[in-house]
């Protein structure tokens, strides 16, 4: 069948109107998809227009249809309406929607970043948390589920972040991978957490590392919007961090003068030369030590042996003192010394008694000494014997002199008395000298051994 030329005239006009038509819907951004249109809500979209394209993770996938501005009372935002053009595209909860700029000079687009896996690490002291357990946050002075549990793992404490490794008391840690899904919640860098057992199941608590609060998000959208800055306002921040810095530049320069800066230098200097003599000084001392050793040595083995001396100058002390026979004699000696003075009481007043006690008192403390200095420095059996023999041969005088004493105490012959008794002071007193002589000369002798 031919075609007339009218009739090809008409198909013609038909498929310029339906290109024009398509065109005019491009240009005012309108999409041929019948998807659901999605409104959301900017206080500033930096020159975003209709027709502008809409990319997830850099790939296109819809357009801006209409960009409205709205002004409400004190309230102004700009209502911004998109399309998915493709089909088996989803938009997540939660996912982030912001204003990009192909370029320097590009052409500004709408980009959808769809929420991220964030970790956090906890001591491997419960039991695993399932997948899909709820990630529970505290905003402003509330509880909120924000999200859930995509996957854990268990490792090693070595390898948590350096920053981390001080809440992690376990040697093995959790690592949970979770999701937020609470619009509009953008959570810091750093997050610990801990299991927690709410409203009858077990939740992942996070919070910032540094526990600052986070407030809540208000927001009708179910998406996170991340409002655009304009090159005007990063360069107010930019001219606002230059003057924080000018100003700090300043504060150092007022403190850091020429005289601090003068000492700071002769500080310097001076813990470098310190730290040169010490190091010189350390070098001698190593010298020293190294030279001394030998005779360290030697002090140390002679040391030994002073103490070996000392053990054997204890022992042979104490088997003279444990000997029953010396302990015999001395408590004979003792009971008679005890009559001796009961005896001397009665006749006691013919001489100048304080002086005859003194004189009595310094012989027997000298004699004591003496005595004693024998027993340290001796390690002879045989004079052991000799000193056991000496005590008996004194207790034996004073047997002889408590007697002599009864006879005096019973005689009517007071002058004889009293001639015996200053004679008897001038002997104490004579032995009183004799004895300190002695005592001075074992002096010597003690300090030799």
């Amino acid at each position: 069948m031919k075609l007339s030329s009218s009739f090809k005239v008409g198909i013609l006009a038909l498929v310029a109107l339906l290109i024009f038509f398509c065109t005019v819907l491009w240009v005012k951004g309108r999409a041929l998809s019948s998807a659901a249109r999605i409104e959301v809500h900017f206080k500033d979209v930096n020159g975003i227009r209709p027709g502008s394209a809409v990319q997830m993770m850099g790939l296109r996938v819809g357009q801006v249809e209409e960009v409205i501005p709205v002004v409400d009372g004190d309230t102004s935002y700009v209502k911004l309406k998109f399309v998915i053009t493709n089909k088996d595209v989803k938009i997540p909860r939660a996912s982030m929607l912001s204003i990009q700029q192909s370029g320097l000079i590009g052409e500004q687009f709408l980009e959808i970043t769809p929420p991220k896996l964030k970790p956090v690490y906890i001591p491997a002291n419960t039991d695993v948390l399932p997948r899909g357990t709820k990630v529970q946050i505290k905003l402003d002075d509330k509880y909120y589920d924000v999200g859930f549990v995509k996957r854990s793992q268990i490792l090693s404490k070595l390898v948590v972040p350096k920053n981390l490794q001080a809440v992690i008391n376990t040697k093995y840690a959790y690592r949970y991978d979770y999701m937020i899904d609470y619009p509009g919640l953008i959570l810091p860098e750093f997050i610990v957490g801990k299991v927690v057992y709410d409203h009858g199941e077990y939740k992942l608590r996070i919070k910032p590392l540094d526990n600052s609060p986070i407030p809540c998000p208000h927001q009708t959208s179910p998406y996170t919007i991340m409002e655009p800055m304009r090159i005007a306002d990063f360069l107010d921040l930019q001219y606002q961090a230059a003057e924080s810095l000018t100003e700090t530049n300043k504060k150092l320069n007022e403190l850091l003068d020429e005289n601090m800066v003068a000492e700071l230098k002769q500080t310097v200097v001076n813990i470098k030369a310190l730290t040169a003599q010490a190091t010189t000084t350390l070098s001698k001392a190593e010298l020293l030590v190294d030279e001394s050793r030998k005779d360290l040595n030697a002090i140390m083995k002679m040391m030994n042996d002073v103490s070996g001396n000392f053990n054997s100058l204890s022992k042979n002390v104490n088997n003279v003192i444990e000997d029953p026979r010396f302990k015999s004699t001395f408590y004979d000696t003792t009971k008679n010394v005890n009559k001796l003075a009961q005896e001397l009481t009665p006749i006691i007043g013919a001489v100048d008694a304080k002086q005859f006690a003194s004189d009595l008192s310094i012989t027997m403390s000298n004699v004591a000494e003496i005595s004693n200095s024998v027993n340290r420095m001796s390690k002879d059996d045989k004079l052991k014997a000799n000193l056991t023999q000496t005590l008996d041969n004194v207790n034996r005088a004073l047997c002889n002199v408590n007697a002599t004493l009864d006879v005096i105490n019973n005689t009517n012959d007071k002058a004889n008395v009293k001639q015996v008794m200053e004679d008897t002071a001038t002997t104490v007193h004579n032995l009183r000298k004799f004895s300190e002589k002695l005592n001075k000369r074992f002096l010597i002798f003690r300090l030799l051994f």
